[in-house]
């Protein structure tokens, strides 16, 4: 496709899952500019450069950003913007005072709404890409992000480093948080989940924990990992390790989060589990995860452990 209009600003301070949301349109938007230039929260920034997303970046938290959220924008900021030839906004309020700083500073700037209005049924994508002006029947297409040769030496560099063999065992990616507890599969069937896989030997499991989990949450995983071969704990890995780690899995299981948008983004098969939010609206892109609902009560979760436990072993039969 002939690029034609020029450079092009994208503002998208939301979390890590709703940006990877939003990628099908950041890949239509670039298809036809010059360059794309991305403002986001500046680890999701350097990632979408690393990964080979966008052309630029820079964090939407910059003190160059801030007077955008005033009445008066100063001359820096101006400049800044008199870069681009057009801009898009992805925000949850599209009356903000930086939504109309940025359509009078920027000819031709959308402003994208992520959130749909209630009773609306459709994936968030396609909602998001009919705002941007582009058909949506790409929605789930996905293939914008690559890790680096370098990140991928890293991961095989580390698993080494554990004992994991190439061709012997099998990768489980696990990742128990998310950015809601009411969103996460309750953890007590995590801790069960991963003493089934570790009675055999054929998998390997890697947990992920960030900066949302409590205490109680890291130490029991530090916890499993220090008493069991087989298990690497990770916490507050950077995000571009994270995603080179996943790319490597055989598997992944995950809530609701960010983390688990990323695993559909980089085409890893395997489960997320939803709580109260729709998957027919937020799920991950991409074909690869399964949905799987559960419900909790004081005593019960409609979920088990030992359900999951089969289904990742039906995808790994013995021979």
């Amino acid at each position: 496709m002939k690029r034609s209009r020029g450079r092009i600003f994208i503002h998208h301070d939301g979390a890590l899952g709703d940006v990877l949301l939003s990628l099908p349109c950041v890949r239509h938007i670039r298809e036809s500019a010059s360059a794309v230039h991305v403002a986001a929260r500046n680890e999701i920034a350097g990632f979408l450069l690393t990964a080979g997303a966008v052309d630029e970046i820079s964090s939407s938290d910059s003190a160059l950003f801030g007077p955008l959220y005033s009445d008066s924008p100063d001359e820096p900021v101006k400049r800044f913007l008199s870069s681009f030839d057009g801009a898009y906004v992805f925000t949850v309020n599209a009356a903000s005072t930086l939504c109309g700083n940025m359509r009078n500073l920027v000819r031709g700037t959308k402003t994208i709404v992520t959130i749909p209005p209630q009773g609306y049924s459709v994936h968030i994508s396609k909602y998001r890409l009919d705002q941007c002006g582009f058909t949506p029947e790409e929605a789930t297409d996905a293939e914008m992000l690559r890790v680096p040769d370098a990140l991928n030496k890293w991961a095989n560099d580390l698993l080494d480093k554990y004992g994991f063999s190439q061709g012997r065992d099998l990768l489980i990616a696990i990742h128990p948080g998310s950015g809601g507890k009411r969103k996460c599969w309750p953890l007590h069937h995590y801790k069960a989940l991963i003493k089934m896989l570790m009675k055999e030997s054929r998998f390997f499991v890697v947990v992920f924990s960030g900066p949302a989990e409590d205490r109680k949450t890291k130490y029991l995983l530090s916890g499993l990992e220090m008493h069991r071969e087989r298990i690497i704990h990770l916490h507050n890995e950077p995000l571009v390790r994270v995603a080179s780690l996943i790319a490597r899995s055989d598997f992944y299981l995950g809530n609701d989060s960010g983390i688990s948008h990323l695993a559909g983004i980089m085409k890893c098969r395997g489960i997320v589990l939803f709580g109260p939010t729709d998957p027919a609206l937020w799920r991950p892109l991409g074909e690869s995860l399964e949905v799987l609902r559960f419900a909790t009560g004081e005593l019960s979760c409609s979920v088990s452990e030992e359900s999951i436990f089969r289904n990742i072993s039906s995808f790994f039969p013995i021979y």
